[in-house]
């Protein structure tokens, strides 16, 4: 199997990385909104530690590649639903929050802030209070780049545990005087 394109989308996502990485928060007061990046950090931990396989899809335009390993850094991997989290200090005051629990959550950015995501919808198991269902959309926007990714994530129970067991991309890429570059990105993991 050729995996020609993946290094060029390996790139745009970087780029996508770099210009909305998050603020570092040092904050441990409590929680304003879900803490899904505390979610995600362990789910991270479980999964380096498991080493599930995954099926992989990933799509560049009109290219289409796929594949299945084991051999996955999921901290990368899983880097855009950690960016997701909107508890950092400076974000406070910065959403709407249509609903807060407790099974589900969604959180809007009011009109006027300018901050890469957009809203974030969490479903949580009743008796967990962890996350079934995750969604969010981030976007990027400067002079010379532009991007939006919705990113989704989703979990399955198991011995009383949730487990991810898929996560999906889509979004686009435009830099100026270049075409705009459109992709997905599907993960189903076994474990």
């Amino acid at each position: 199997m050729h995996y020609r394109f993946l290094p060029i989308l390996a790139t745009f996502l970087c780029i996508s990385l770099i210009s909305c990485t998050p603020e570092e928060s040092k904050d441990d007061g409590p929680k304003t909104y879900y803490d899904l990046k505390g979610f995600v950090e362990n789910q991270i931990e479980y999964l380096n530690d498991k080493r599930p396989e995954v099926n992989k899809t990933a799509i560049l335009g009109s290219k289409r590649e796929v594949s299945r390993t084991r051999d996955v850094d999921w901290k990368k991997e899983l880097e855009l639903f950690v960016q997701a989290d909107i508890n950092k200090p400076s974000y406070r005051q910065s959403y709407d929050i249509l609903q807060n629990g407790p099974v589900y959550y969604e959180y809007r950015l009011k009109p006027g802030n300018d901050l890469p995501v957009t809203y974030l919808k969490i479903e949580t198991d009743s008796v967990l209070k962890q996350p079934l269902y995750v969604e969010a959309l981030l976007r990027a926007r400067n002079k010379i780049y532009h991007s939006e990714k919705k990113v989704i994530l989703k979990t399955v129970k198991r011995d009383n545990l949730l487990e991810v067991n898929a996560y999906q991309v889509d979004g686009y890429q435009k830099l100026i005087f270049v075409d705009r570059k459109t992709f997905r990105i599907q993960g189903q993991i076994g474990l």
